[in-house]
């Protein structure tokens, strides 16, 4: 992860990576398995679900200063990563490719924010 100066603001830092690392992780993860299931609208159901508690779980947090520019471009990948699974689960499917696309233009987006704030996210696969 990032190194940081110890003190409030790190633990601060911190508290937010390891959030958004978990909710990040579970958009990469759900969007690859659900797009490979595109015609089982009950598993977008529940992607769905889920997506709409990160998305309000995420716009109550507030990051710190070092990562203001990265919680905009978080909070659209959830949000349209939320979209989708909403469309997928009621089958629309181009409507949710179009949500799909904006979730690969905003994770692209977050990655170079990552790289150009010398943030390196863990990956958690098991």
């Amino acid at each position: 992860m990032c190194v940081l100066a110890a003190g409030a603001s790190a633990t601060r830092t911190d508290g937010y990576l390891a959030q958004f690392v978990l909710m990040m992780d579970w958009v990469n993860r759900s969007v690859a398995y659900v797009s490979r299931h595109r015609s089982d609208t009950a598993l977008a159901g529940v992607a769905h679900a889920v997506a709409e508690r990160l998305v309000e779980k995420a716009q109550r947090l507030t990051p710190p200063e070092r990562l203001a520019d990265l919680h905009p471009h978080f909070l659209l990948a959830l949000e349209n990563a939320e979209r989708a699974f909403h469309h997928l689960s009621v089958g629309a499917p181009d409507r949710a490719r179009q949500h799909l696309a904006v979730v690969r233009e905003e994770i692209a987006n977050i990655r170079r924010i990552q790289r150009d704030l010398g943030i390196v996210v863990p990956d958690l696969t098991l």
